[in-house]
């Protein structure tokens, strides 16, 4: 995992040098950072990660339809915050709620694939399962309702045998 906004190693030519000469990185531009923070420091109850973060479920899922699976927890947090440039903090914290939280909990339902240990998210996979299960419970109930039909037919032919016999007695 980057566990690093995309943006953040973006920059806007290939060259840090500034017109003047002088090397004018910043913390948007350089690569290899290294971001660390106070474990206990809980970042699940920031505020501005609130605001990228769909509450339901359902906007989720359709944020991760809508992205081709299997994508890391970092391709997520990147679309919800897109086009938004927040502060890395404020990044962290939407990979982190999505990672301890709410990805665990769709995963959980059934709804998604989640990976914790390598960071991935398959929703194409859970996808093809409900079809195959749609399909295959479609299936199922032809297959009853074709040996229903088969039993009304023997009982009828049944039926009709007996009254025959009964007829001729």
């Amino acid at each position: 995992m980057r566990l690093t906004p995309s943006w953040l190693f973006a920059t806007p030519s290939d060259s840090s040098e500034s017109e003047d000469g002088s090397d004018d990185t910043d913390a948007e531009t350089v690569s290899g950072v290294t971001i660390y923070r106070d474990p206990s420091t809980d970042l699940s109850t920031s505020g501005s990660a609130a605001e990228f973060v769909p509450d339901s479920n359902t906007e989720l899922l359709s944020v991760l339809d809508e992205m081709e699976t299997p994508v890391t927890v970092d391709e997520v947090a990147d679309e919800l915050i897109h086009p938004a440039r927040p502060s890395v903090e404020t990044w962290a914290s939407v990979h982190e709620r999505l990672y301890q939280y709410r990805l665990p909990e769709l995963d959980t339902t059934g709804h998604v694939e989640f990976d914790a240990e390598q960071g991935l998210v398959d929703r194409r996979t859970v996808q093809t399962d409900a079809v195959t299960r749609r399909e295959s419970s479609g299936f199922e109930l032809q297959r009853m309702l074709r040996l229903a039909g088969l039993a009304v037919l023997v009982t009828s032919g049944l039926a009709i045998a007996l009254v025959g016999v009964a007829l001729l007695v």
